[in-house]
């Protein structure tokens, strides 16, 4: 059994190197120059060698190829699962409301979720107490005495909602 507070891994499919991009298999912007280019490809040869990563070498030398080109680069970018665009979009809103070092989150989400743990609903709910008090028992005529003790204990009767049987 594994000691307490372990985290747990997960094994998941590998995914096609063209949806992963060659852009996030080298490790590089999508605004990066050839030299960058050339430099991460190196490292990423270097890393899989000595089996530092488990990218294969097919895969690490496709990227190098795929990004070489203007339309293979543009083709590849309009399919993998790398979000950024193109013009490098997310990566401006980032310098601009981050700063180009990573120093504070300047940008507060606006969007929070709300604690529930402490959540009163603001309509309030009767007690079971408050509901049978609230119940009235009709009028049994003499004529059918035992009508009214099993309309009694009816009452009385806890109710398992997951026991109720509903006639289809």
């Amino acid at each position: 059994m594994p000691p307490p507070n372990t985290p747990v891994v997960l094994q998941l499919a590998p995914l096609p190197r063209t949806q992963i991009g060659p852009f996030l298999i080298l490790g590089v912007d999508k605004d990066a120059s050839k030299e960058v280019i050339e430099a991460a490809w190196a490292e990423k040869i270097k890393q899989a060698r000595r089996g530092a990563i488990k990218t294969p070498l097919e895969d690490i030398n496709w990227a190098r190829e795929m990004l070489s080109s203007k339309e293979s680069r543009i083709r590849c970018d309009a399919v993998a699962f790398n979000v950024d665009t193109t013009d490098g979009t997310l990566k401006k809103l980032k310098e601009r409301y981050q700063g180009k070092t990573q120093v504070e989150v300047r940008c507060k989400p606006i969007d929070t979720e709300k604690w529930l743990a402490d959540y009163v609903p603001p309509t309030p709910v009767p007690t079971v107490e408050e509901i049978r008090g609230i119940v009235q028992i009709p009028e049994i005529p003499r004529e059918v005495p035992a009508v009214r003790v099993m309309l009694e204990d009816f009452v009385e009767e806890r109710i398992d909602p997951w026991k109720v049987e509903l006639d289809a």
